[in-house]
């Protein structure tokens, strides 16, 4: 983890205007062509919640200002970041979970699949994360066109949210909606639309994505 120095670093005036906003956040909704991925993962037998949170977590990690993070007045940017998704559980309860990222998409699947199964079986629901995470989350029950996400003013949270939604079918295609919601001090529309297009790089060209697996 490395501090920015505020006065060397040059997006400070952004950082500045933004961050005396009531509400600093900016977020942005794009289809996103998954066909290739969604044929890869059926035929490698990937989970496809944890297969596109390996993809989502590696195409963030991929943009320096997505790991960017406001504590104790402080910017400081990680250098990588991990996933903390949502689950329901037996009950339809919502719990977090937290995974550690690794570009090993084999490593990473595997042992995310033994913690999903621990967290919906008896972890605590809504545990505290660090400030090294991604918050992802999946609403596969419909396609929608915006999302937006409860944030925290004091202290600042400059955690990013990602979701998407239900897959869905586009003539011979299919399309996922994608939302990102991010500080508007820490990234503009410039960084998240290179999210957006690592994401869609990633599930064009699935092998990568998943480099690792067996």
């Amino acid at each position: 983890m490395k501090r920015i120095d505020m006065d060397t670093w040059s997006r400070r005036e952004q950082y500045q205007y933004f961050s005396g906003m009531q509400w600093p956040y900016v977020a942005l909704t794009c289809e996103v062509d998954v066909t290739p991925l969604l044929g890869f993962m059926q035929a490698r037998k990937v989970p496809r919640y944890i297969g596109m949170i390996h993809l989502v977590t590696k195409a963030v990690n991929s943009v320096p200002q997505l790991r960017l993070r406001i504590e104790d007045g402080c910017v400081y940017e990680h250098e990588v970041v991990h996933p903390s998704f949502t689950l329901l559980d037996s009950a339809e309860e919502l719990r977090f979970c937290r995974a550690q990222h690794t570009e090993d998409a084999g490593v990473f699947i595997a042992r995310t699949r033994e913690l999903v199964d621990r967290t919906k079986n008896g972890q605590p629901a809504l545990a505290a994360t660090g400030q090294d995470v991604v918050y992802l989350s999946c609403v596969p029950w419909v396609h929608f066109t915006a999302v937006s996400h409860p944030m925290n003013h004091t202290p600042p949270d400059a955690i990013p949210r990602i979701t998407w939604g239900r897959y869905q079918p586009r003539g011979e295609r299919q399309v996922v909606a994608m939302s990102l919601q991010a500080h508007h001090g820490l990234s503009d529309g410039l960084h998240i639309s290179r999210f957006m297009l690592k994401v869609e790089e990633l599930c064009a060209a699935p092998d990568e994505a998943f480099a690792g697996l067996k």
